[in-house]
């Protein structure tokens, strides 16, 4: 027969042998400043304190019957682990919100923040926590939770199933709850510890409830956490060694959890640090690497905060979290970091003046995107931002290139790009084409225009890929027959610097015409007159190339002040597109008509047509008569339009 007395005392034992090696552990290693590692070592401490007490009883109840010394340190110790135990749901669930980042610890004194749920996850919570206690500790006099009867034989009442099972499986409930929430944004190591600890100590809780011989549930609880210890508790993965802070992982994984939670927190973002040249009288940068420096600053910056809301960011880059402070306190808290460059550091034995910029984002008043703070963090500052600390409408630019960036990257993928048609017209008003123009309709910035999104896309490397969209939008819709069922010669194509200049262009953009299967000569390529300016003589073989396959060609933007006559005398364009500024200015002056008419007699003396943008009036169109302008595009005719639109626009005007 089992002596389930000798087993259970074995089980106690292992139960506080392994909880009292999981808090040496954590003390030695430091784990102990953030309320997380407080919490943790408060439910270990629960786990052994309960492991203690159910050593007393395996040690006295053999003599429960025969002393009342023995019935009396049962009776204490059954009241001391009830009291305790009963902790370990509600310490657990606690654990849990400061480890997906709701940090029940952090009191905003701005205004509370959450809504109704986070109301619920904190305050009944805690209401909880003291009304089982109380309930508890009040036992001894009305024998709610447990009792012993005439024969010191031991009971359970119905306030045990209640406040220790129920009210237990309740709060591991709400525990698991704010796990799911958070869990795209838990580490994979801190999922599987979750997960590990979480079905240990409810296969030991089940164990023991079904089972009361079977003295299992705090060495399972031991168990349980000490999973918890190895993948949670232990942030090597987390930390930057050589720097003593948290790395950039953890600064995303963090703000995640931050901002999932409507916890308002500021951002300083510290960087572009190095050795200020102009401030040292000797020269020291090369006797001093990146790696001393960015110690010495980290070091500092942990003087201003708690170390575990600093990050290395890489590359010499900071961030800090600053929660519960105002916008003029971490203005001062910023303004304090920034006049430490002003005093020399001393760095490899030598003092060494650096130079660094901060920047403060505020969330959620200037982004709910980590994205928007890593790039943020990393992009390159504008010789037109001048000073040392950036916020507030300062940073308004960077968040919007941010997001810009974002959706030109996914914008292929999501189907953000269309192409609209402007029409054009002959002198006499006769349909002769239409403009292909690029609009990009982003499911969160709405519509963005060409001359935001197209300098990201070059900077992005994609500026091709858009070239080639627009070029298959533009053959399928050629291919359709409709343009040449409407008199249309030709659909104009806009063609990026970067993309006409790389070796292989004109043999890649045939290709994509050729596989359409449409007649070259109804495309009609653009490219702007500041190009031709750049490289005229690599840009004239292009165009030749492709002329003599069929393609027509066209110079846009001629009269904005780039003009290189060489250029556009060498290049074999068939339209040269005089700019809308030029035929705006015939209003104000007497040389503003002087001016456009030179320009329409010039193309025609290089025996090309003139292409008149920007007409908004009759009166102006009466010009352009009378100077012999060959073709007319503008909002007087029509603005841009979506493909279906501007079919709807033609027809109309044909059944007109």
């Amino acid at each position: 027969m089992v002596d389930y007395s000798y087993m259970a005392f074995g089980i106690a034992l292992c139960a506080l042998i392994v909880s009292l090696t999981n808090i040496l552990f954590t003390v030695m290693d430091g784990h102990t400043g953030k309320p997380q590692n407080k919490v943790y070592i408060a439910i270990v401490g629960l786990i052994a304190v309960g492991a203690g007490c159910e050593l007393v009883n395996c040690t006295v109840d053999p003599y429960v019957q025969t002393s009342d010394t023995a019935f009396l340190a049962i009776r204490i110790s059954n009241y001391i682990y009830f009291l305790t135990h009963t902790l370990l749901a509600p310490m657990f669930y606690f654990y849990t919100s400061y480890l997906t980042g709701r940090s029940v610890g952090i009191r905003l004194k701005r205004k509370y923040i959450g809504g109704t749920a986070n109301f619920l996850l904190d305050t009944i919570p805690m209401a909880v926590v003291w009304v089982t206690e109380l309930f508890l500790a009040l036992n001894p006099v009305f024998h709610w939770g447990w009792y012993y009867d005439e024969n010191r034989q031991f009971h359970r009442a119905w306030g045990e199933y209640l406040f220790v099972y129920i009210v237990s499986v309740l709060w591991v409930f709400l525990a698991f709850f704010i796990a799911l929430r958070s869990w795209r944004i838990l580490s994979r190591s801190r999922k599987n510890s979750i997960a590990v600890s979480f079905l240990l100590v409810e296969a030991g809780v089940i164990i023991q409830f079904l089972s009361s011989t079977m003295r299992i549930e705090l060495f399972m609880e031991a168990v349980g956490f000490t999973a918890v210890l190895l993948f949670i508790e232990n942030e090597d993965d987390r930390k930057s060694v050589e720097l003593d802070v948290y790395n950039a992982a953890a600064f995303s994984l963090d703000l995640s959890a931050v901002i999932q939670n409507n916890i308002p927190v500021s951002v300083l973002i510290l960087r572009d640090i190095r050795v200020n040249s102009t401030a040292n009288t000797t020269i020291v940068s090369g006797r001093i690497d990146r790696d001393t420096i960015s110690k010495a600053v980290a070091d500092h910056l942990c003087t201003k905060t708690k170390r575990w809301f600093v990050y290395s960011m890489g590359h010499g880059r900071f961030a800090m979290l600053v929660f519960n402070k105002s916008e003029k306190s971490v203005r001062k808290l910023a303004e304090e970091i920034s006049g430490r460059f002003d005093k020399p550091w001393e760095l490899g034995g030598s003092d060494v003046f650096l130079s660094g910029r901060i920047m403060i984002v505020n969330i959620p008043e200037r982004t709910e995107s980590v994205d928007d703070v890593i790039y943020i963090s990393e992009c390159p500052i504008p010789d037109t931002m001048q000073g040392r600390i950036f916020d507030g409408s300062e940073l308004d630019w960077i968040v919007r290139h941010a997001a810009v960036e974002g959706a030109v990257t996914r914008g292929l993928r999501e189907g953000s790009f269309e192409v609209y048609y402007q029409p054009t017209y002959t002198i006499d008003r006769k349909l002769h084409g239409a403009e292909a123009l690029l609009r990009m309709h982003d499911k969160e910035l709405g519509m963005v225009f060409p001359d935001e999104f197209i300098p990201i896309a070059e900077q992005l490397g994609i500026i091709d890929d858009l070239d080639d969209f627009v070029l298959r939008e533009v053959c399928k819709f050629i291919l359709t027959g409709f343009p040449q069922a409407h008199g249309m010669e030709c659909i104009n194509v806009n063609l990026s610097v970067l993309e006409c200049m790389k070796e292989g262009f004109a043999e890649h953009v045939s290709g994509i015409v050729e596989d359409a299967g449409i007649k070259k000569k109804l495309i009609n390529f653009e490219i702007t007159e500041s190009v031709a300016a750049k490289d005229y003589e690599h840009l004239s073989d292009v165009i030749e190339h492709l002329k003599k396959q069929g393609f027509m060609f066209s110079i846009d933007d001629y009269g904005t002040g780039y003009s290189n006559m060489t250029a556009l005398f060498s290049l074999g364009a068939d339209i040269i597109k005089i700019d809308k500024s030029v035929l705006w200015n015939v209003d104000k002056s007497r040389l503003g008509h002087t001016l456009l008419k030179t320009s329409i007699d010039m193309v025609h003396e290089m025996n090309k047509k003139a292409l008149m943008e920007g007409v908004e009036t009759e009166a102006q169109i009466a010009v352009l008569e009378k100077l012999g302008c060959d073709y007319l595009q503008g909002y007087f005719f029509s603005k841009p339009l979506p493909k279906e639109r501007f079919i709807e626009y033609v027809n109309s005007k044909n059944t007109a």
